[in-house]
C-alpha cells in the first residue's frame, strides 16, 4: 500500500462517501493537506514527500531522513493524522454556513476562528465515532507541540496569539514562558470556549449511537458554532491583522504557516508528550505510556517507503527514457501529468455506452477470420443472451471466442494538452479515456500501447512498460491545458518509442484541434513528420476535436464534437485505415 492507496481507502471508511462524491489527491508539490471543494463535493489534498537529496525529504514542513526508522515513522504518523481530520470535516463541516455570518469580516481572523472551531467538532467527532484513533491523532498533536516555536520566539503579537491558543487547544498548555499576561489569559480563555463545544458536540454525538440522526444533531449545533466563532473573532480583532492563519501541520492549512520548525522531534520526547496530550483529547480515561509506543511501531512502515521508493525509481527511469528519445526535439520538460483519480471515475461512468460501442465495432473488424463472431462455447455474450431469452429462441450461438484471430498491433495516442484546447478540455480528456478503455480491452498484450500528452512539456500518461492501474486512470484525470502545440516533436518521440519492437502494425493516433505553435515553420515540420511515418508504414490516424484542420494535415482522420461520435467516425476512420 502507498500513500495514495492509504489516503484513498481510509478517506472512504470514515466518510462513507461514494467514490463519486469525495476527491482524493495527493500531491508532492504541496506542503501542508487542505480541503476545499468543487461542484460535486469536497476535495481532499494531500502532501506526499518530496525528495531533497537521495535520503532526505521534506513532508509537512519537516526535514526527515529516510534512513532513519523514527523518522519515517514520524512522517507515516502525520501522513495519517491527515487522512483522519480531514475525513472527518467531510462528516462533520459545513463552511457554507458561515458566509452570511463572514461578510465584511478581517478574511484572516474569520477563516481562524472558522477552523478553530471546527477542529473542536472534529475532535468530538474522532472521540465519539472512531476513539481507537485517538492515541494516533495524539501523537500527531505531539509532534506538532515539540515543533511549535515558544512564544518568546514569535515577534508579532497576533501570531503569538494564534500560538497560544493552538497548543492550549490541541496540548492542554502554552508553549514558552515568556509570553504576555494578557496573551496568556486570552488564550486560555478561548482554548477553554472551544473545549466546551467540543464536549457539548461529544454529548450529542453520543444521542447519535442511541437513534439520534447524525445531521439533525449537526444542525442544532450551528448557532453555537456560529456564537463561538463570533466570540474567536472579536478576541483576535483586538490585535493587529496578520496575513498568515496558522493550523497544526497535519490539519487543513490556509497559507502560509511559519510557526513550526523544520526538525521532527526525538522519540522518546515525542511517546512522553504524547500522554500528556491524550488527556486533552480524552480526559475521561488515563492511558499508558505503552499504548504510545505501540502506536508509533504498529505499521509495517519499511513496506510502505520501499513501495513508495520503488514507484519512485521506476517513475524516474521512465521518464529517463524519454528525456533521451526527446533530446533533439523542442520539449522543454519531461514529467507525468497531476493525478486525479476521482475524476476519471466521474467520467468513465459517463462514457460506458461510447466505449462499449467502440469496442463493438473494433472486435467485429480485428476478427480477421471473417468468420461469425457468435460460438456455442466460450465467454456468455450477455447482449446475445438476453436477446435469446425474450425472444424464446432455440439458439445456442450466444458466446464468443476468449481469443480472437487478430494481428499483432502496436498503438500510440498522443493527447494535444495546449492552451488552445482549454475550452475543450472535457472533451479532449473523454476522447482519451475513450481510447485508453478501448486499447486496454482491444491489445491483449497491455504493454503494446501507450499514451502520452503534450504542450511544450511532454507527459507519460502511460509507457509501455506500465499495466492499466489506477495510477494511470488518474494521470488521464488529471490532465489540464496550457502552454504551445509540439505536435510534430510528439509524433517523433512516439516513433521513437516504438522502435525495437517486431508487431507488423504500429499506429499513432493523435486527438488534437491541429494548430500547432511554439516556433517557426511548425506547421511545415508536422507535414513532413506526417508523410515520413506513413512511408515507413506507421499507420496515422488523426481525431481533430471540434476542428477540420486535421485534414490538411492527416489522410485517415476524423472530426468529432464529442465521445459520443467516437464510435461511428473513429471507427469508420480506421476501417480506411485498416483497408489499404
Amino acid at each position: 500500500m502507498d500513500f495514495f492507496d492509504y489516503a484513498w481507502t481510509t478517506s472512504f471508511q470514515i466518510t462513507k462517501k461514494n467514490h463519486e462524491d469525495v476527491k482524493v489527491v495527493t500531491r508532492d508539490n504541496i506542503l501542508f493537506p487542505k480541503i476545499r471543494a468543487d461542484k460535486y463535493g469536497y476535495v481532499l489534498y494531500f502532501p506526499t514527500p518530496r525528495k531533497i537529496s537521495d535520503n532526505t525529504v521534506n513532508f509537512q514542513g519537516m526535514t526527515l531522513n529516510l534512513q532513519d526508522d523514527a523518522h519515517k515513522r514520524i512522517l507515516w504518523q502525520m501522513f495519517k493524522a491527515s487522512v483522519y481530520h480531514l475525513s472527518a470535516h467531510v462528516v462533520v463541516s459545513d463552511f457554507n454556513l458561515y458566509k452570511k455570518w463572514a461578510k465584511n469580516k478581517n478574511v484572516e481572523n474569520a477563516m481562524f476562528a472558522i477552523s478553530m472551531v471546527e477542529d473542536s467538532i472534529v475532535n468530538a467527532y474522532l472521540k465519539t465515532f472512531w476513539n481507537f484513533l485517538l492515541p494516533e491523532i495524539a501523537l500527531a498533536n505531539a509532534i506538532s507541540y515539540i515543533r511549535l516555536k515558544p512564544a518568546s520566539h514569535i515577534r508579532r503579537e497576533p501570531l503569538k496569539l494564534r500560538a497560544a491558543i493552538l497548543s492550549q487547544f490541541s496540548a492542554g498548555k502554552i508553549k514558552g514562558i515568556k509570553i504576555q499576561e494578557d496573551i496568556r489569559l486570552k488564550a486560555e480563555e478561548e482554548a477553554n470556549s472551544l473545549k466546551e463545544l467540543e464536549n457539548k458536540a461529544y454529548q450529542l454525538f453520543s444521542e447519535v449511537e442511541k437513534g439520534e440522526d447524525l445531521k439533525n444533531v449537526l444542525e442544532s449545533l450551528t448557532e453555537e458554532k456560529i456564537r463561538a466563532a463570533e466570540k474567536l473573532y472579536n478576541c483576535l480583532c483586538k490585535y493587529e491583522e496578520t496575513s498568515q492563519v496558522p493550523s497544526l501541520p497535519y490539519t487543513d492549512n490556509h497559507g502560509k504557516n511559519s510557526l513550526f520548525r523544520k526538525n521532527p522531534p526525538q522519540e522518546d520526547t515525542l511517546i512522553r508528550m504524547a500522554r500528556n496530550v491524550y488527556q486533552t483529547l480524552n480526559s475521561d480515561s488515563e492511558v499508558d505510556s505503552k499504548i504510545f509506543i505501540e502506536t508509533f511501531y504498529k505499521d509495517d512502515v519499511s513496506q510502505v517507503f520501499s513501495t513508495w521508493k520503488s514507484m519512485e525509481e521506476r517513475k524516474n527511469k521512465i521518464l529517463e527514457k524519454y528525456r533521451t528519445l526527446g533530446k533533439n526535439t523542442k520539449f522543454s520538460s519531461f514529467t507525468f501529468p497531476e493525478e486525479d483519480y476521482t475524476e476519471y471515475l466521474r467520467r468513465r461512468s459517463i462514457l460506458g455506452s461510447p466505449i462499449r460501442r467502440i469496442l463493438e465495432k473494433l472486435r467485429l473488424l480485428k476478427n480477421v477470420t471473417g468468420e461469425d463472431f457468435r460460438q456455442e462455447a466460450g465467454l456468455v455474450d450477455l447482449q446475445e443472451a438476453i436477446q435469446v431469452i425474450a425472444s424464446k429462441s432455440q439458439r445456442t450461438d450466444i458466446f464468443v471466442r476468449e481469443e480472437l484471430q487478430t494481428r499483432e498491433d502496436r498503438w500510440v495516442i498522443l493527447v494535444d494538452a495546449s492552451r488552445s484546447l482549454k475550452f475543450f478540455t472535457g472533451e479532449v480528456r473523454d476522447i482519451a479515456l475513450c481510447l485508453a478503455e478501448v486499447a486496454k480491452n482491444l491489445i491483449i498484450n497491455q504493454n503494446a500501447w501507450a499514451m502520452f500528452a503534450f504542450n511544450n512539456k511532454f507527459y507519460v500518461i502511460k509507457d509501455f512498460s506500465e499495466t492499466f492501474s489506477t495510477r494511470i486512470k488518474a494521470r488521464i484525470g488529471g490532465l489540464k491545458h496550457g502552454g504551445m502545440s509540439y505536435i510534430p516533436d510528439a509524433i517523433n518521440i512516439a516513433f521513437e518509442s516504438m522502435k525495437g519492437y517486431i508487431e507488423e502494425s504500429k499506429i499513432i493516433v493523435v486527438i488534437s484541434d491541429f494548430f500547432p505553435s511554439g516556433y517557426g515553420e511548425v506547421e511545415e515540420e508536422l507535414v513532413k513528420t506526417v508523410k515520413k511515418l506513413e512511408r515507413l508504414g506507421v499507420g496515422m490516424l488523426g481525431i481533430g476535436v471540434k476542428s477540420r484542420a486535421v485534414k490538411k494535415f492527416f489522410r485517415f482522420h476524423c472530426v468529432v464534437d464529442s465521445p459520443y461520435e467516437l464510435m461511428k467516425k473513429f471507427t469508420k476512420a480506421f476501417i480506411e485505415y485498416s483497408s489499404v
